[in-house]
């Protein structure tokens, strides 16, 4: 299975209605362009509507990222809806906010989420990505850094 793995590309998801926040995630996760595709949606909407067209692909990621202040659907909605998908369980979810509210950290922690508050400066957004990429599978964590001499 690990062979399988290795040519595998990995997805990451990121909702924000943020652009700017958008853009340097992307920037930040671009040193694993070889092995990780970041997809990028506006909210917690289009981001359920992703993982409904994925449901019975390979293509499940690996890590989902979600802002908790969105519209139509916020980060916590997204969360919960998510949490309810028994496939979906076991995907490293992390709320990422501006805030670094205890309660938001209550919330992350009951619905098996973890929580960030965003950086204020590009390299501390470049630390936080690879804080975010200690929560996904250690077999794959080996395989994405070993595919990208880290």
């Amino acid at each position: 299975m690990i062979t399988n793995l290795q040519k595998t590309r990995f997805v990451v998801i990121y909702a924000d209605d943020d652009q700017d926040d958008l853009l340097l995630m992307r920037e930040a996760f671009s040193k694993y362009d070889n092995s990780v595709e970041m997809i990028t949606v506006n909210d917690g909407t289009d981001l359920l509507e992703y993982l409904n067209v994925v449901y019975h692909t390979n293509l499940l990621p690996i890590l989902i990222i979600l802002d908790i202040n969105m519209p139509k659907l916020n980060g916590k909605e997204t969360l919960k809806a998510i949490r309810k998908i028994e496939l979906f369980n076991t995907i490293p979810v992390i709320l990422y906010s501006t805030s670094s509210s205890a309660v938001d950290k209550e919330f992350a922690s009951q619905h098996e989420a973890t929580f960030f508050s965003k950086p204020y400066t590009y390299s501390e957004l470049e630390k936080v990505t690879e804080k975010f990429l200690e929560h996904i599978k250690p077999e794959i964590r080996q395989l994405l850094l070993g595919n990208n001499n880290h």
